[in-house]
């Protein structure tokens, strides 16, 4: 009986583990935590014009290029999670298994103030 109950247990745990390392909204856009950088620096922009938050991640000659990418659109997309605030940014990447470092500025003009927020995995998810 002890074994069964173990047994339960583990297989449920292991259903929850896998369940925070994958960020999905439909079968053609995810990303797994497993793909990802140890650190993801996000910058987040509330404009006066838009209301929201416009989600930029620096993709460029990145050997995670692709899956960065599908990050920014899965985090950002009208179809997809729409992330509208710093608060939602900060719950989404949660879920995805990574936690929060810290923020800094990027840049301010009237219409655009920037912040980089960084992300770093979870212990339990690193190399």
């Amino acid at each position: 009986m002890k074994k069964i109950f173990l047994l339960a247990i583990f297989m449920v745990s292991t259903l929850v583990l896998s369940h925070a390392q994958d960020l999905s909204v439909d079968n053609s856009l995810s990303v797994s935590v497993k793909e990802l950088p140890e650190y993801v620096i996000i910058e987040s922009q509330r404009t006066k014009l838009i209301g929201g938050i416009n989600i930029i991640i620096e993709t460029k000659k990145s050997k995670y290029e692709d899956v960065l990418e599908n990050l920014e659109d899965l985090l950002q997309g009208r179809k997809n999670l729409r992330v509208r605030t710093q608060t939602d940014l900060l719950n989404a990447m949660s879920k995805l298994g990574f936690d929060y470092v810290n923020t800094y500025n990027s840049e301010a003009n009237l219409d655009i103030y920037a912040v980089n927020m960084v992300f770093r995995k979870k212990a339990k998810y690193r190399e």
